[in-house]
């Protein structure tokens, strides 16, 4: 019976560290590019944001009407969190506003 039982523990082990190496590590997942672009993009503190040019009070500016998309991630019951806006929006809205600007 012990054996069954250290056996099993065994297993379980093997079966944890399989499932983890599944998983993507949090710098595989911060690495995420598309065409050498990353997917998600945070506000600047200060100056524009380095991909787009747009500045923090911009990002939040277009977001509220809607013209680009973004995510809050906050833990339940959080008070502040981390936004994060999806740079490919963001690079649409500079295409749209060009042809609609004649440019």
């Amino acid at each position: 019976m012990p054996n069954d039982t250290l056996g099993s523990s065994q297993q379980a082990v093997e079966q944890d560290t399989a499932r983890k190496s599944l998983l993507p590590s949090a710098g595989e997942l911060l690495n995420e590019r598309r065409g050498g672009l990353p997917v998600w993009v945070r506000a600047p503190v200060r100056g524009p944001e380095y991909f787009s040019g747009l500045t923090r009070s911009k990002l939040y500016d277009l977001t509220g009407k809607g013209l680009i998309r973004s995510r809050s991630l906050r833990e339940p019951g959080a008070i502040r969190g981390c936004r994060l806006f999806l740079l490919s929006s963001i690079l649409a809205y500079i295409e749209r506003a060009g042809v609609e600007g004649g440019h």
